[in-house]
């Protein structure tokens, strides 16, 4: 039998004494060797990512059983790498779970660090890619409030960024541009040449909405400079992608081409799935609408784009290709399949109730497509019926407008209401037509034929009677606003833009008055809209009677009117200002629990502006400089 004595000899306690302070301090410099070796390799990582993310996630997965070694924000960091690798390759729902880790190791810190607010960015922006709208704006707000605490001015910008993206994917333009420009400007502060062309897409993109295709282009390829200068290849070929789609809005098919054509060019193993899927579907989209139109070719690049739709975690991006998918096939002949494509379109729409904009108005277009393939099909009562639902769906788009939007900007939608019930009239009659003609070759009775020629010509002219009443109601009804009688922001728009242009071609003064109820969103809540909609009629009959007869008066949003003043200085413009607030503020209301009502005014005066945005948007930031001041009063620059 084998026995071990019960204590260690002192040799033997001094060995292992001398074993165990060996590993020990093995272990301890191993440790010291991963924590500097991960500083290194971080650094490597984040150049190396904005040209090779292959290899910069090869990199910094290295670390995965390391992490427990690392600091907290090292591990924070390590978080903020791995989100943004999988973000550029469009992997959104392992972004946020990445995020979400980091974001809990970071609970142990004794203080906020700015890596809390850059993982808090990312979530943000995994959410908004996955549609979750609310979530991400959460996320963004929270993360702005960390930048915030630490002063970290790059950080606040980002964030700035984010919630002016939120704020247009949401139609809400008038607070996306404040937002912006507030990041542009801190941008230009700095050496960030990232930031710097962030800051220039999102604004493209924002002007891009408000068809203000001039400014835009100029933003993107500012932005694709940045870029550039960075080194960040993926997010200049970005900012070639959004020149490329402003080219096709511009009718530039060719241009948008060859724009498309050098992405495809420059594009590695590392250039993500949604981009790859969305300059193939450009193809397909510029190829299509190009003078010399080429259905096939265009197929053939929508094939090309739907080997990376199933990559792909955006709604948006399905919606897309279907959409697209229908028009290709309508313009082939091919009806049944079309049709198939519009179902999908409508079942992803159905099941995503709460829309933008942007999305209803394409759910209105793939209607109105439904109803041409209809009559391609001869179905001439389907055409008609889904023809009817355009019409009522475009009604119930601009009931439902947020009027203090600048998503009002979209003049050309107003002119469309007007060409799609025309269009309807127009079935109607071609629907008579083939009616005559069919009566005329299968009747042998000339009696028969007589009577139903003459129902038919009858019929046809009770539709020629009705186009014409139709085009003068909607000649008026596309210029005026119904609720106060003067002009709507179409016409507004229309017609100080021919002022404008006059104005700088003949060197003479202009300048625009912007008036703002004051306190309006408090009078609809306490007195109720019906009130506030008669306050808005009156204050526009007041503002009417004051102006001259050559100037231009008009609805610009909800409670906010626009004056144009041709051949007008500042000193004149305030005068006139004073004199419409002094009037509003004057008027005796017969309303109960309402004794005045003032408006503030902001006035800016033709100097170097390029165009009449430009002009309306000085004006716009006297009018908040006059709400800041106290309200009931007016500034000019």
């Amino acid at each position: 039998m084998l026995c071990f004595a019960k204590k260690t000899s002192p040799a033997i306690r001094v060995v292992l004494s001398i074993a165990l302070f060996f590993f020990s301090t093995t272990a301890f410099v191993q440790e010291s060797i991963d924590i500097k070796q991960f500083n290194l390799v971080a650094e490597q990582v984040e150049e190396l990512k904005k040209t090779d993310l292959v290899l910069s996630l090869k990199q910094l997965t290295a670390f995965d059983n390391l992490l427990s070694v690392l600091t907290v924000e090292q591990n924070l960091l390590y978080f903020k790498l791995l989100a943004e690798i999988q973000i550029e390759q469009n992997r959104y729902s392992a972004a946020k779970k990445t995020a979400t880790k980091g974001l809990s190791i970071g609970k142990k810190l004794a203080s906020p660090s700015i890596l809390m607010s850059e993982l808090l960015y990312l979530r943000g922006f995994a959410f908004e890619s996955l549609g979750d709208i609310p979530q991400a704006t959460k996320e963004y707000k929270k993360g702005l409030e960390v930048a915030e605490t630490l002063h970290n001015k790059i950080q606040v910008a980002e964030g700035l960024i984010n919630l002016g993206a939120i704020a247009y994917l949401t139609d809400n333009y008038k607070r996306s541009l404040i937002l912006l420009n507030d990041a542009y400007n801190i941008a230009g502060q700095t050496d960030d040449e990232e930031l710097k062309g962030t800051a220039n897409t999102e604004l493209g993109i924002v002007y891009a909405h408000l068809l203000q295709d001039e400014q835009s282009m100029a933003y993107y390829q500012q932005s694709y400079l940045h870029f550039k200068k960075a080194g960040m290849l993926l997010a200049a070929h970005n900012s070639l992608h959004n020149i490329a789609l402003n080219h096709i809005h511009n009718k530039n098919y060719q241009q948008a081409i060859t724009v498309f054509k050098t992405i495809i060019t420059e594009s590695n193993k590392d250039t993500p799935s949604d981009r790859m899927f969305t300059v193939y579907s450009g193809m397909a989209r510029a190829h299509l609408k190009k003078e010399d139109s080429n259905p096939d070719a265009a197929y053939e690049y929508l094939l090309m784009a739907k080997q990376y739709l199933q990559f792909s975690e955006k709604m948006f991006h399905q919606l897309k290709f279907y959409f697209d998918e229908a028009n290709v096939l309508y313009k082939l002949g091919h009806y049944d399949d079309a049709l198939i494509s519009i179902a999908r379109v409508e079942k992803i729409l159905a099941n995503h109730k709460e829309m933008t904009l942007v999305k209803k108005e394409g759910y209105v277009s793939i209607i109105n497509l439904k109803s041409k393939v209809f009559y391609k099909q001869e179905k001439f009562q389907q055409a008609y019926e889904t023809k009817s639902k355009v019409i009522a769906l475009t009604d119930k788009l601009y009931e439902n407008e947020d009027n203090r939007s600048i998503a009002q900007v979209r003049l050309q939608l107003e002119a469309e209401q007007a060409d799609k019930q025309n269009e309807i009239l127009n079935n109607q009659k071609i629907r008579y037509e083939a009616s005559f003609n069919e009566a005329r070759l299968d009747n042998e009775e000339q009696r028969i034929y007589l009577i139903i020629s003459a129902l038919l010509v009858l019929a046809f002219a009770w539709v020629l009677v009705k186009l014409i009443q139709s085009q003068r109601k909607l000649r008026v009804a596309s210029s005026i606003d119904t609720l106060t009688g003067i002009a709507n922001r179409r016409s507004l728009m229309v017609k100080s833009q021919q002022v404008f242009k006059l104005a700088k071609a003949k060197q003479v003064n202009l300048s625009i008055l912007m008036i703002d109820i004051d306190h309006f969103k408090d009078i609809n809540d306490k007195l109720g809209h019906t009130i506030g909609d008669k306050i808005l009629a009156k204050v526009a009959f007041l503002g009417a009677n004051m102006v001259r007869k050559n100037d231009v008066f008009g609805r610009f949003s909800g409670e906010e009117f626009m004056v144009c003043l041709p051949k007008t200085n500042m000193e004149s413009a305030m005068e006139m200002g004073e004199s419409i607030r002094t009037c509003i503020n004057k008027y005796a209301w017969q309303i109960s629990l309402l004794d005045k009502v003032s408006v503030s005014i902001g006035i800016a005066t033709l100097t170097d502006d390029k165009d009449l945005i430009s002009l309306v948007k000085r004006a716009e930031e006297q009018l908040y400089q006059a709400k800041a001041s106290g309200r009931n009063r007016i500034c000019g620059q």
